[in-house]
């Protein structure tokens, strides 16, 4: 039987594995303009809230509890599966994954106080509040419990015998036109050598899972689709060789669920399916080149210019809580 090859010694000698594991683009932040899947998102959903929060930037970022457990989730998964991958399953199953998990949280709350300058409120008026040590900790023990359930069924969705593990964060950085760049994040990047194909999977942290109205909305489902088009572009990797897949942590989950797989606290979903979703990306791209003519010009700098709710009324449930 052939000796088994470590994961480390797998991706020294794929120097393509090596490259996006490695990956760290040069930005030069003062000659281009980036475009994130976000910006992009939020000009879908309404222009002008675009406009209050990315041009204007009167509208800054806020975090919640959501947003805190969710950093939290993702650096956790992430640091558990770089020992997995590139140490021992062994050590992997030794982490204490909730002590982890805890730090994080910690960590990520701590950062969200210092940039939320009116300090971090939950809830919907009227019984908006300040975020407290019982939120916080009913979140903590969802998280435990999804962090049980990876451990238990690790080899479900994570085996190191048919899937290396080659990119955590992998920075995408890629021209979209003269002085506009494409940047993104991908949360996780992995290798699949039997088959020569590529896996590339956004982390999700969700309440209760993503319904149908959910998979079937392309402006949630874009995010993957223009990682798959850009990394392809980055790497040189056969877009047709590219699987996206979105990778949902479930808080709850049904105690009498009428299918097992409703009490799986990970739902996996890949918006193409088993086809190579052409028509998918080619609608996405055409709407990112749209935005990117709107307010973007020719020189590469944003355009000044009234950005008009798409609403009938001026105003929608998106951008009226910012309007006078």
């Amino acid at each position: 039987m052939p000796k088994k090859i470590k994961q480390e010694e797998k991706k020294k000698n794929n120097p393509l594995v090596k490259e996006v594991w490695g990956s760290k683009i040069k930005q030069s932040p003062s000659k281009n303009t980036h475009i994130s899947y976000s910006s992009f998102s939020t000009y879908q959903k309404c222009p002008k809230l675009w406009d209050l929060q990315y041009r204007q930037k009167v509208i800054p970022f806020t975090q919640s509890v959501y947003t805190i457990f969710g950093t939290a989730m993702h650096e956790t998964i992430q640091s558990w599966l770089e020992v997995l991958y590139y140490d021992k399953v062994k050590t992997a199953n030794e982490m204490n994954l909730n002590q982890l998990l805890y730090d994080n949280i910690v960590k990520a709350f701590k950062t969200a106080k210092a940039t939320n300058k009116g300090g971090i409120i939950e809830g919907t008026f009227p019984e908006r509040r300040e975020l407290d040590q019982t939120t916080l900790t009913l979140f903590y023990n969802d998280g435990k419990h999804i962090l049980e359930f990876l451990k238990k069924n690790r080899t479900m969705y994570f085996t190191s015998k048919t899937m290396q593990l080659a990119g955590i964060e992998t920075l995408l950085y890629q021209d979209i036109k003269p002085g506009v760049k494409f940047k993104g994040l991908v949360d996780l990047v992995f290798y699949h050598p039997n088959s020569d194909r590529w896996t590339i999977m956004d982390i999700k942290t969700s309440t209760r899972g993503w319904n149908e109205q959910s998979k079937k909305n392309p402006n949630l489902t874009a995010q993957v689709v223009l990682y798959k088009e850009y990394f392809a572009q980055q790497f040189g990797v056969d877009r047709d060789n590219i699987d996206v897949e979105y990778f949902i942590v479930k808080r709850a989950v049904p105690k009498d669920a009428e299918f097992a797989s409703m009490q799986r606290r990970v739902q996996q979903f890949r918006p193409f399916g088993n086809t190579s979703g052409k028509n998918k990306t080619k609608a996405v791209l055409k709407a990112l080149d749209k935005f990117v003519n709107d307010v973007v010009d020719v020189d590469g700098n944003l355009i000044d210019k009234d950005y008009n709710c798409k609403n009938a009324f001026g105003k929608c449930e998106h951008c009226s809580p910012f309007l006078n």
